[in-house]
């Protein structure tokens, strides 16, 4: 540990220019220091520093040494930083972004168990379906659907949610039953604004291979309850989570069509920005949001 010492304090003078401003900074005389970099060289078996009365100049081996001496002096702030943020009880405000599904039936209880564990911190929660810029929208987290494309954030799968497509008895006894994909087009599709691949395409299995297909229709939202009630109300087949629809499918409100051809597994992430350390605010809600999900796994498909 002393030669680890010694790396310090030599990166200190070299940084600083001098032994004194060494020595006035740590508050030691500046005889110790000259004294801590020559039992360093003593180690090394070479001289680091040319001394004179007005500068200090580093040798060809203090030069190489002094780059090696950065990156543990930059190990060891990034340690400590590492450490700290465990020490330190998570406060402040927690800016979150979240989907309609999400912010309205799962994320409260989250919150609250959240808010209980940490009582210095406060959480404001935006609901929104389209996916905008999390940095620049100043949220520290955002729970998204589907694939990540930028790489300046970072992504914790949370769960798989399965999508079906939906209608009413109703719809479907006016305008019959959907035989196979291809007949959809024949159909009033109701579209989501936020799917990922655009609210008219939707994906599809045909003789085991994905595919997608373009559909059409009279009505589309941007949120996916007023897209839920709007299949409810016989307007027409909407593609949506499983976990959306289960209450009105027990009901006999809603009936899935094409069950098998129809189908897709949508990844649902935590999504922050992409840092050394993330703050514990946030990776402790995310800790707490992913075993909430975790223990929900079945409601999903």
């Amino acid at each position: 540990m002393k030669n680890l010492d010694d790396m310090l304090l030599f990166a200190e003078v070299v940084q600083l220019k001098s032994f004194r401003a060494v020595a006035e900074r740590r508050g030691i005389a500046s005889s110790v220091v000259s004294k801590h970099i020559s039992r360093l060289e003593q180690h090394l078996g070479v001289q680091l520093l040319i001394r004179t009365t007005r500068k200090l100049k580093l040798t060809a081996a203090g030069e190489e040494f002094f780059q090696h001496c950065q990156l543990l002096e930059s190990g060891v702030t990034q340690a400590e930083q590492a450490v700290a943020q465990h020490a330190e009880q998570p406060k402040g405000v927690l800016r979150l972004a979240a989907p309609t599904i999400s912010g309205q039936f799962f994320l409260p209880g989250v919150i609250d168990q959240y808010l209980k564990l940490y009582p210095q911190m406060h959480v404001e929660m935006t609901i929104q379906d389209d996916f905008q810029d999390l940095i620049a929208s100043g949220f520290d987290l955002a729970i998204r659907t589907g694939t990540l494309s930028d790489s300046t954030l970072r992504a914790r799968q949370l769960v798989n949610s399965r999508w079906h497509a939906y209608a009413a008895p109703e719809y479907l006894a006016t305008h019959g039953v959907p035989s196979d994909v291809s007949v959809l087009k024949e159909h009033n599709c109701l579209q989501f604004s936020h799917q990922e691949k655009g609210a008219n395409d939707w994906p599809v299995t045909v003789k085991g291979k994905a595919e997608s297909i373009k559909i059409s229709g009279r009505f589309q939202a941007s949120s996916l309850v007023s897209l839920r009630e709007a299949a409810v109300a016989g307007m027409g087949i909407a593609f949506m989570p499983v976990f959306l629809t289960r209450d009105q499918v027990a009901q006999g409100q809603l009936v899935p069509v094409l069950q098998e051809s129809i189908c897709r597994d949508v990844g649902i992430y935590a999504i922050y920005p992409d840092v050394r350390y993330v703050p514990r605010k946030i990776s402790e809600f995310i800790n707490i949001l992913a075993k909430a999900y975790n223990t929900h796994t079945n409601i999903f498909h």
